[in-house]
């Protein structure tokens, strides 16, 4: 039987395995039956790092739990399988958890026999978006080095960037990151958008702040010529220091809910305008002061948007690739450049503290509509009717409410929907 291919960011570890199997077999075994009979185990642990918002999020998740005394005591050491997609993110989770890829032949040892009760793919396992909103009861935990800090500041300014006044990046996902590890494009290609339609948002928050384009590996030049607007991922400048510096220290975070938002939502607790948004059942990542509107998904047979109540009932809300919704006639259609502009207008209205609440705003928040529940002693998403509309579109509002004994907090957020 021909052996599997591993992944290209994978560590390859095959052609070693000869030579530390039958060192390391019988400490497997040893630790297999020390962990047995010893109140608290030893465990190795693999973390996710192919992908920076999963290497942020996953193991943000994983701080969280274990800040708030919701992890059995054990002695934990921590591996990565793969190549990491940053490094400047290992450097500062090694200096907030024990990890150490001396322990990986080990690992991979007791891996192969199914985990010996001493390695654990846990962490990989998680989503990395923290639906219960650990985030919100826990301090932060990564942080730059002094170092790490002068030197970002240094390369901000190399690149005319005031690192002490506000700037917003932009992160509009496509298919060229994926292409670029050779990955699948197609299986989730409608969470790619279209970065045309961003520019109208894009060169409003540039008449007051400067605007940076992120992306690691993107697929099309920025077509504008607003002079407060940076191409930072072509401009031949982008680090990885940099590329977490600008996602930690922005004003807000704008993107598509792809990979570097997780910096700023999870690990450094900054806003996050959500657009262009798909699956709909991921509303409860969102956090405090954040802001979404998700795609539209076009009955094709009625030729009409399917309402939040249809996605929630028919579970259309947890689907976002084209296989599993072309059963249904269904289709997925971006938001237009007018929504993605209302939604950076009210994000820095809000930010700015002059949005306005009107009565009926406050009368529809509290009036009854669809209830998507995550988790009832966690979390309930209630979607209702807001002020703003676009010809037959309805923007709506979804007030997020934490359970009695978590601290007293209402978020309100954003939808669009066609009617």
């Amino acid at each position: 039987m021909p052996t599997a291919k591993q992944p290209e960011y994978r560590i390859n570890l095959r052609p070693y395995r000869i030579l530390y199997f039958p060192f390391l077999l019988p400490i497997a075994l040893l630790l297999a039956l020390f962990n047995k009979i010893s109140p608290i185990p030893f465990k190795i642990y693999a973390l996710r790092v192919e992908r920076v918002g999963q290497m942020i999020g996953n193991q943000e998740e994983f701080y969280c739990a274990l800040e708030l005394g919701m992890l059995p005591k054990e002695f934990r050491v921590f591996v990565h399988r793969d190549i990491p997609s940053n490094m400047t993110v290992l450097a500062m989770q090694k200096r907030v958890m024990p990890i150490y890829n001396c322990f990986l032949p080990l690992f991979d040892v007791c891996h192969k026999f199914g985990g010996l009760g001493v390695s654990s793919m846990d962490l990989c396992k998680l989503a990395g978006s923290d639906r219960a909103h650990l985030v919100t009861k826990t301090k932060q935990h990564v942080d730059f080095s002094d170092a790490e800090k002068n030197e970002a500041q240094r390369q901000c300014r190399k690149i005319g960037i005031d690192p002490d006044a506000p700037f917003i990046p932009v992160l509009a996902r496509d298919n060229a990151y994926l292409k670029s590890i050779k990955e699948p494009t197609d299986l989730d290609s409608y969470r790619n958008v279209d970065l045309d339609t961003f520019i109208p948002a894009m060169e409003f928050l540039a008449d007051k702040h400067k605007v940076l384009r992120m992306g690691s590996v993107v697929k099309s030049e920025l077509k504008t010529k607003h002079p407060n607007i940076f191409d930072y991922s072509l401009s031949g400048h982008r680090t990885e220091l940099l590329d977490i510096y600008l996602s930690a220290k922005c004003r807000f975070f704008f993107s598509s809910a792809t990979g570097l938002d997780a910096i700023a939502s999870l690990a450094f607790r900054i806003p996050v305008l959500y657009v262009d948004f798909i699956p709909v059942n991921e509303a409860p990542i969102l956090k405090p002061n954040c802001i979404m509107i998700p795609k539209k998904y076009w009955h094709k047979t009625e030729e009409r948007y399917l309402t939040l109540s249809e996605l929630l009932e028919s579970r259309m809300a947890e689907m976002y690739t084209p296989q599993q919704l072309m059963p249904h006639n269904v289709v997925v259609h971006d938001n237009t450049p007018e929504e993605i502009l209302a939604a950076a207008q009210e994000m820095e209205a809000r930010l700015d503290g002059t949005w306005i609440e009107t009565k009926e705003d406050q009368d529809r928040q509290s009036s009854s509509g669809p209830i998507l529940n995550v988790n009832p002693k966690i979390i309930s998403v209630q979607v209702t009717s807001g002020r703003n509309s676009w010809k037959r579109t309805l923007l709506a509002q979804i007030i997020i409410r934490q359970d009695s004994h978590a601290k007293s907090q209402t978020s309100i957020y954003r939808f669009l929907w066609r009617t």
